[in-house]
């Protein structure tokens, strides 16, 4: 089988930054972790799988006009913003357009238990809707062993996926126009997506394709999918 054009980026690669309340993994370039293979996949320029202390704050301060996705994996995080609280569950996802300049507060609601939460980050020029219009649900228990979509909204320039697979169990991801550029990321579990094994907290992009297969290689294994307009450069 010949490989579509494509990238992995290995968990074990990544940029970590560890305080005492925050421990941030960067797939991408962030702050001062700088590695010239881990450039932006086009506008697609965050993707941090961060650990919050109990009880603890951290912030996060946007340097360029974005639109940015949080999605607990355990937990729930609470999120202010110019005055305004969300709360963020798991099976939740948040959306948020951030200006440059903007500042996040981020805080971990549960006193003695670590969080772990998913950052995705979106450079854009759209501000079209209000962030508290902006929170998805989904649900696992319902729609096991296939790819749920969570966000397809014609006013966000990406569309998002996520699902929970039994081994063995297959799915196909249909781009939504040709062209479009796909990036995935590993919850938990093992995958093989378009012939590259994928662990637990590995990315891969991929670029010049019609679909892409993933076969689950265990239980419970756990994997989002972004598509991305076809105008990103790479």
């Amino acid at each position: 089988m010949e490989l579509s054009p494509g990238k992995i980026y290995l968990a074990d690669q990544r940029g970590l930054a560890e305080t005492t309340i925050l421990r941030s993994y960067s797939t991408f370039n962030f702050k001062k972790y700088y590695n010239e293979h881990k450039e932006p996949f086009g506008d697609l320029f965050i993707c941090n799988d961060d650990f919050l202390a109990g009880g603890k704050l951290t912030f996060f301060l946007s340097k360029d006009d974005s639109i940015h996705l949080f999605m607990p994996i355990t937990g729930g995080i609470d999120i202010v913003i110019n005055g305004k609280e969300y709360a963020v569950e798991t099976g939740q996802v948040q959306v948020l357009n951030l200006g440059k300049g903007e500042v996040l507060e981020i805080s971990n609601p549960y006193p003695n238990d670590v969080i772990n939460y998913l950052q995705i980050g979106i450079k854009t020029d759209l501000f079209l809707m209000r962030a508290s219009e902006l929170l998805f649900n989904f649900d696992f228990e319902k729609n096991q062993n296939q790819l749920i979509e969570i966000i397809s909204n014609p006013k966000l320039p990406f569309k998002l996926n996520t699902g929970i697979f039994a081994g063995r169990e297959e799915a196909i991801y249909k781009m939504n126009q040709s062209g479009n550029k796909f990036y995935c990321f590993i919850i938990d579990g093992a995958f093989e997506i378009e012939g590259r094994l994928m662990h637990a907290r590995d990315g891969l992009a991929l670029w010049d394709l019609e679909q892409v297969e993933l076969e689950a290689l265990s239980n419970n294994a756990i994997v989002i999918t972004l598509e991305l307009p076809s105008n990103f450069g790479y």
